[in-house]
């Protein structure tokens, strides 16, 4: 039956592989061969995990600089967060103190057309002929009038419905027209007081000369119900007063300015920067700013209005604020743009439908982002400051990198006796193994050596007694030893087959739990090779999915091959000076709860164990407890049962296989099935036992699996001898490779 396991991601699939040799370039076409020229990224992949490795010392390179990058992008958006808030606040308190000022001049204006002797006497003069015509101060008294003055108006004005000056405190005034713009006209005729835009009104000179041209804003209020039949009362108003002065009530440091434009983009208020704009000959020595000025950037021409515009000004474009202000709504600039005097500002603007102008708020971009630029120097400092450190944390990596990583990028060109040694494709507790050659058959090998410089007696006395232990065993399913040597210069090595598979790690890590009868199927042949072993006297003692590989060669599927019996322990004959009670011997996730305990107590019990907890793996995906720590994986062994995989997983699994397992996991060794043997009839009883066959497995290698071909560069290290939790450290972007030998703890 096809395998109900489909892998995520082909390409992860094809990483997943053990033990491809290098294929010799003479005898494989030019098609199937890849360089063997290392590269930066290859030398970072395959080196080792640790403090000082060059692929960790990139990542904190990287992470610094990122940091700091990161910090900076904050600074400089929360500066520009607290620039925009400062710019909004300042408007929208100016608008608001502004709207409250109109509303004022509106209803001082209606108070006074309402009195009623006042509105007698204005309607007088606008109905009477000349003959009975009334004085100005019989309208406004001398003594209202000073009044209105100190209020901060100019003068009253009385004009008809065509807005003709009938009657005014200023007798230059009179005949004079009043323009009425189209939605003042209209408030007029509904009978509401309104306030005009700034105009020009032309006025006597006070040395007696020719009439001066001054800017002039009006609070206007009808005399009766329709302006079609009566006249309007207005109060003249300088602009560049009261209405510049309200636009002043708050600023922005030394160069913020908020003033009022119309739809023209010609300026309403008295600006800020009046000697700065006569400097520039934007204004004449005599002239004031309102309505005199355009905001249009300045850099190509002037753009008074009292100068008549040649070419180039009509060419000029209006600044960017204008240009989108005087089409309505409300916008904001962060980025700088240059306002009518050429200089960079940053700026929010609003436009007060209601009136028919527009406010805005500016502040120069060099005082508004003042602290971003000082902020800005110490970044670049901190930032060089991290990029030298990180550069220098990882050219110590690099230089401070074991040699031993370097050479195996490279072939060897090393010989150990009749086999040349070509690359490194793993390293365990006992040794370094090799990609080797047999120099007359040609036949790629597997070389376990312990290398001279790393022989202790221990070291030697173990790594003699693994090869001893090995060769003693002669199951198929058990890794088949070749040759074992030394050579002159102290140099220990044994030669081993060379499986080509995947690991059963690496086969749950990539295809998820298995079925129950893929799981049975594994479980008997790793039985088959661990009572042989017994038999003979030896104890595993390091059982676990890392040591186990599956291979498909031959015309044999599944063929499962158990690896590493460098902890192996003889029954009866082990000596303390191998195994001694304080030592851990093994992985946490599979020993038996005993050896944790007491390392010289493992038996046969314990192997049986560390069955049942890779065929937990197998079912569940997952090892029966799981913690943060190794500590605290033996901790939960010693104190609690493992969950039942159908609780573990939420699934259905049959009984029987259940039980089985769960009876290896025991904590109490008695409890469990008392040999290998006993272990193996009790899973062929198993409801699934016989429906995984040859023809499942075959479908499983061919249509799932899409085969090892890894070249030796490609080829990842083994986890490190010294993990006591047995688990692979992370090394590179795709699984480490197994290794006929690697004890995970001595």
């Amino acid at each position: 039956m096809p395998s109900r396991h489909q892998p995520a991601d082909p390409t992860r699939r094809a990483t997943a592989v053990h033990w491809a040799p290098q294929r010799d370039p003479h005898r494989h076409p030019p098609s199937e061969r890849k360089s063997a020229t290392s590269t930066l990224m290859e030398a970072f992949r395959q080196s080792p995990v640790g403090p000082l490795s060059p692929p960790v010392a990139t990542l904190v390179a990287i992470v610094l600089v990122g940091v700091t990058l990161f910090a900076g992008w904050r600074v400089r958006k929360s500066v520009r967060s607290q620039v925009r808030e400062s710019l909004q606040t300042v408007l929208a308190a100016n608008v608001t103190a502004l709207r409250l000022w109109l509303e004022q001049q509106r209803d001082w204006v209606s108070h006074l057309a309402a009195d009623p002797a006042i509105r007698r006497a204005a309607l007088a003069r606008l109905d009477g002929d000349a003959a009975s015509e009334p004085d100005a101060e019989s309208i406004i008294s001398a003594e209202q009038l000073r009044r209105l003055r100190d209020a901060g108006y100019l003068d009253w004005i009385l004009a008809d419905r065509l807005g003709i000056v009938v009657a005014a405190s200023d007798d230059s005034l009179l005949g004079q027209h009043l323009p009425l713009q189209e939605h003042r006209a209209s408030q007029l005729a509904a009978g509401r007081a309104t306030v005009s835009l700034p105009f020009e009104w032309q006025t006597e000179s006070s040395a007696g000369g020719s009439p001066q041209s001054t800017a002039v804003m009006c609070a206007m209020a009808p005399l009766g119900d329709s302006l079609e039949h009566q006249g309007l009362l207005a109060l003249t108003i300088d602009p560049g007063g009261e209405f510049t002065d309200i636009l002043s009530v708050a600023r922005l440091g030394e160069s913020g300015e908020t003033y009022a434009f119309d739809r023209q983009a010609t300026l309403l208020s008295r600006s800020r920067f009046e000697s700065q704009l006569r400097t520039l000959g934007l204004l004449g020595d005599q002239q004031s700013s309102p309505l005199n000025l355009q905001i249009r950037d300045p850099r190509t021409a002037h753009h008074r209005r009292s100068v008549a515009p040649d070419s180039s000004a009509e060419e000029s474009p209006l600044t960017e604020m204008a240009e989108m202000a005087t089409r309505g709504g409300e916008g904001e600039n962060l980025a700088g743009y240059d306002d009518y005097r050429g200089v960079p500002v940053v700026g929010a603007w609003r436009w007060l439908a209601d009136y028919g102008f527009g406010v805005v708020t500016e502040q120069d971009v060099e005082e508004a982002y003042r602290p971003l630029r000082i902020l800005r120097n110490y970044f670049f400092a901190l930032l060089g400051l991290v990029a030298t450190t990180a550069g220098s944390l990882l050219a110590f990596a690099w230089v401070m990198r074991p040699k031993r990583r370097a050479d195996r990028l490279a072939p060897l060109n090393r010989r150990l006796g009749q086999y040349r040694l070509d690359r490194v494709i793993g390293r365990g507790g006992m040794g370094t193994v090799y990609l080797g050659f047999h120099e007359l058959l040609d036949r790629p090998v597997a070389i376990k050596v312990l290398e001279n410089t790393d022989a202790t007696d221990e070291a030697l006395l173990r790594f003699q007694r693994e090869v001893q232990l090995t060769a003693r065993l002669q199951h198929p399913n058990t890794i088949e030893i070749y040759d074992f040597g030394r050579t002159d210069e102290g140099t220990f090595f044994y030669v081993m087959e060379l499986v080509d598979g995947i690991s059963l790690d690496l086969l749950i890590e990539h295809y998820g739990r298995q079925p129950a009868e893929r799981v049975i199927y594994l479980l008997l042949q790793i039985c088959g090779s661990i009572a042989e072993a017994h038999q003979a006297g030896l104890i595993h003692r390091d059982i676990k999915p890392a040591n186990v590989v599956v291979t498909s060669r031959s015309g044999i599927h599944d063929l499962v091959k158990v690896l590493d019996f460098g902890l192996a322990k003889q029954v009866g004959r082990d000596t303390q000076q191998l195994t001694r009670a304080d030592t851990l011997t093994g992985t946490p996730h599979y020993m038996a709860p005993e050896s944790i305990r007491d390392a010289s107590s493992v038996g046969v019990l314990s192997d049986i164990y560390s069955i049942g907890a890779v065929g937990y793996s197998l079912l569940c995906g997952v090892p029966p407890f799981e913690a943060d720590t190794p500590a605290d994986v033996c901790a939960l062994k010693l104190y609690q049962e493992p969950p039942r995989p159908d609780r573990r997983i939420h699934a259905p699994i049959a009984d029987d296989i259940q039980e089985v397992l769960m009876e290896c996991l025991h904590r109490t060794p008695g409890e469990r099935p008392a040999t290998v043997t006993e272990l193996a009839s009790r899973l062929l009883a198993c409801s699934n036992s016989p429906r995984w066959t040859q023809r499942d497995a075959g479908l499983w290698w061919t249509q799932v699996f899409d085969g090892p071909s890894v070249l030796a560069s490609d080829v990842r290290d083994l986890h490190p001898g010294g993990d006591a939790d047995g688990q692979r450290p992370v090394t590179g972007q795709r699984p480490p490779v197994a290794s006929p030998a690697d004890p995970t703890v001595n």
